[in-house]
Order: C-alpha cells, then structure tokens, then sequence
C-alpha cells in the first residue's frame, strides 16, 4: 500500500457561514503539541466569550497518530465529528481547526448542523492552504553575533523555524528544522564557530 502524503496548514485559516441566522465562525490553525493547542483555545474563549458553542477537532502527529474532538453542547456527533472529517478527508495532521457558533433562534436540525460545522470547517483549512507535513526536530547552538542574519535566512530556506535567540557573549540559538537538514544546518554552525560548537538536540 502506498504511503499517503500527509499535510499541515501553512498559516492561520478563517472562514464564516450565516444559516437561518445562526452565524458559524471557522478558524484553522496549524500547531504541533496539545499544549500548543490548549494555549489557541484559552484565547479563543477569551475572543469569543460571548458565543453559543466553541467546538473543535485537533489531529496531531504522522498519520494523525492523536486526534480529538468535542461537540461542546452540541448534538452528538452533530459539530466536532464533522470538523475531523474535514481533516482526516484532507489528511491534514499538526492542526486544530475550531468553529464557533452564536445561535439565530432557530433548531437547524441534526443534519444541518452538520452539514454547517463542516462547511465552516472546510472553507477555513481552504483558506490556510496546506503543505507537506515534516518531520521536525528541535536544535540548539551557539554562533558568534556576525552569523546571525545568515542563521535566519538558512533557517528560513529550509522551512525551519527560529524558536529563541539569547543574546550573551555569543548568541544562543534554537530552531525547529526538519530532521533530512539536520546535516546542511550541522556543518553551518560549524562553519561559522570554526568547529567550536555543535549542535545539540
């Protein structure tokens, strides 16, 4: 059986959908650790304190190894289930996916329930886009200040991201970076330490 391509969204997604005035908001975030996850989520119930249901479905992990959902006061099966299938259907993984609904008034029944917490969903990972998922590694170093920008721009190219940098007599530094660069940022470091640092994982 040949192996799926997975994916992550490469930024924040929205969306929103209006039905029989219930109004459903739809937010798409790529985030790697539950923690991560917990973190989007306290900001949202402050952002949106005042909505009827907060409902989300997060999948961690290559093959979405974790996967999570709530149907926060809905129906069951009726909001997170359908958000997860969005996900899963796009084989979309390192994400958490949210919909926020404020009530109109009017029941919309099991299916359109659904069937608007799946929309929402939908339209938010389209607009976050998606790219190939990677398997991500944290490093550590320490460089001399004059290496800084070239640090940023390799880090950058190879779709890495920079996670701290603490400035003392050298600069310590540490990035996410996917595991097939760690040789390419290895021998940078290297380099520009000439050979008095290595990286540390």
């Amino acid at each position: 059986m040949a192996n799926v391509e997975e994916y992550t969204l490469a930024r924040v997604g929205k969306s929103s959908l209006e039905t029989k005035k219930s109004r459903f908001y739809g937010l798409a975030y790529p985030a790697s650790s539950r923690d991560e996850c917990d973190s989007l989520l306290v900001e949202l119930r402050k952002d949106f304190a005042d909505a009827t249901h907060i409902v989300y479905a997060i999948r961690l992990g290559f093959d979405g190894s974790y996967e999570y959902f709530t149907d926060s006061g809905e129906p069951s099966g009726t909001a997170g289930a359908p958000i997860l299938r969005v996900m899963k259907g796009q084989n979309i993984s390192n994400a958490m996916v949210a919909v926020i609904r404020y009530f109109g008034g009017t029941k919309l029944g099991t299916g359109g329930l659904a069937r608007a917490y799946g929309e929402t969903a939908r339209t938010a990972v389209d607009n976050a886009g998606k790219i190939p998922l990677v398997e991500m590694v944290q490093i550590e170093a320490k460089i001399p200040y004059g290496a800084i920008s070239q640090w940023a721009i390799l880090i950058d190219s190879i779709g890495g991201v920079i996670v701290s940098q603490n400035f003392t007599d050298n600069i310590a530094v540490a990035a996410k970076i996917p595991k097939e660069k760690i040789d390419e940022v290895e021998s940078f470091v290297e380099e520009v330490t000439k050979g008095s640092e290595k990286l540390k994982f």
